[in-house]
């Protein structure tokens, strides 16, 4: 009896959480990202969790921090726009990690219409959403194969609804 109780509130809590999840992405616009790296020490440290909203990149303006892929990379970043150059509807900017002496290598034009703009950070909940990734996605594996299970069995189960023949 415990054991279902713990199991019914832990996934009570997690369809909570998913939940908020999904309206913060789809009904406030805004996305999520787990940080990995120190580069942007004081400002968020490894572990946070980046919460972001798409901006236009004409508004794009040095002091931002912005998530993108630079030139050459396979991985987003969050740094902070140090310039802005080129035509409004496709910047190139410069970078540097708050925590970096020196800027980064590299002037990413900006192509897109659209870029994410870090909004806030949340200490620490990268970490867990980064860990449990692996998790999350065996836990979603079963739910779904349970649910397919249970809705098979029952359809199977079902009563067939003729009514016998009266001689």
């Amino acid at each position: 009896m415990r054991f279902w109780c713990v199991t019914t509130v832990s996934m009570m809590a997690g369809a909570i959480v998913c939940a908020g999840l999904a309206l913060m992405v789809f009904g406030f616009h805004l996305g999520i990202r787990p940080v990995l790296t120190g580069s942007m020490r004081p400002t968020y440290g490894p572990g946070a969790l980046l919460v972001t909203r798409s901006v236009p990149v004409e508004s794009v303006r040095p002091g931002m921090i912005v998530v993108f892929t630079p030139p050459g990379e396979r991985v987003q970043f969050a740094h902070r726009v140090t310039s802005v150059t080129g035509m409004p509807s496709h910047p190139v900017i410069t970078t540097k990690g708050d925590a970096n002496r020196a800027p980064d290598p590299w002037h990413a034009e900006l192509i897109s219409p659209n870029i994410p703009e870090v909004v806030t950070s949340v200490p620490w909940v990268g970490r867990l959403l980064v860990g449990s990734q692996g998790l999350i996605q065996l836990a979603l594996i079963i739910i779904g194969g349970l649910v397919v299970l249970v809705a098979g069995t029952l359809w199977i189960m079902r009563p067939s609804g003729r009514r016998p023949a009266i001689a």
